[in-house]
Parts: structure tokens; C-alpha cells; sequence
């Protein structure tokens, strides 16, 4: 298999707006000129990282991990997108991107990783599992959307 892992790019807009609706259908909302937004400003303005899994030149997955700061435990990375393309998966992909961004971490001196999965996921819980990442609770996640303020 010839691939390469690498930091993303702000022309990889395209490909990953592809991988985010082939993940979650209702992501379809999200153009690809808002992909392409926030690729620049979480490479411009934050300390994430966000590695692409590239094979024979197509994007194929990425793995996007954030500085997540508690009041109790030192620094960590929190996983806020990971992604495989539904034909490429079981294939290795998913554990060289987690692979680069543990190594990434441990570089930068975190004390782990951590990220959450929808308990359908089982397959990928396993992953985890496997990878050495222990499931620690069940949760409920809530999100309210703010009006905007015109």
C-alpha cells in the first residue's frame, strides 16, 4: 500500500467536505467553501493538528486532535473528527492516523488522548480498545445552537 500521512492542507477542502458527508449524510448542509474556512482557521489561529491519510493521491481519512485543558489532569489531546472513507476501512488506515497523532502528542509532551464514539460504533470501539484506550463512561452530549446576535 503506498501512502502517506501528512498535515493538512487548505486545498484538501474538497476532500474532506467528502469524507465528512460520506461519514454523516446530514453533514450535506456544510458546504465546501465552509470546509474550506475552517481548515484555515484551525491551521491559522490553534494549536491542533489535523493529519490526512493519503493513498495513491486521494484522501482516504483524517484524524483531527485539539489541546483539551481540565482543572484536574494535566493536558490532553481531544479527537474532535476522525474519519475513513466507508470502502477503505479495516484496511490499517484508522490506526496509522491514530498512530501519528499519538506520536505527535507524545512529542508535545500531552499526558494521553482522549474522544468520544457513538455506541453504535462498535467496530471502531474495538480500535480503541485494542490500541490500548479504555472506555471510562456512557454519556449523553448536548448541544444548543446560539442565534445570531444582527
Amino acid at each position: 500500500m503506498e501512502y502517506l500521512v501528512r498535515e493538512i492542507h487548505i486545498t484538501d477542502y474538497q476532500d474532506i467536505c467528502l469524507l465528512n458527508r460520506d461519514f454523516n449524510s446530514d453533514l450535506s448542509y456544510f458546504s465546501e467553501e465552509k470546509v474550506k474556512e475552517k481548515i484555515e482557521i484551525i491551521t491559522r489561529e490553534t494549536k491542533d493538528k489535523i493529519f490526512v491519510f493519503e493513498l495513491h493521491g486521494e484522501i482516504v481519512g483524517y484524524i483531527h486532535g485539539s489541546r483539551y485543558e481540565l482543572l484536574f489532569a494535566d493536558p490532553l489531546i481531544n479527537v474532535l473528527g476522525f474519519v475513513v472513507k466507508e470502502g477503505y476501512r479495516n484496511q490499517g488506515i484508522g490506526s496509522k492516523l491514530m498512530d501519528y497523532l499519538e506520536h505527535w502528542a507524545r512529542g508535545e509532551s500531552y499526558s494521553g488522548i482522549k474522544l468520544l464514539s457513538h455506541p453504535s460504533r462498535e467496530q471502531a470501539h474495538r480500535l480503541y480498545q485494542k490500541r490500548g484506550y479504555q472506555f471510562t463512561k456512557d454519556q449523553k452530549n448536548f448541544i444548543k445552537f446560539l442565534d445570531s446576535i444582527e
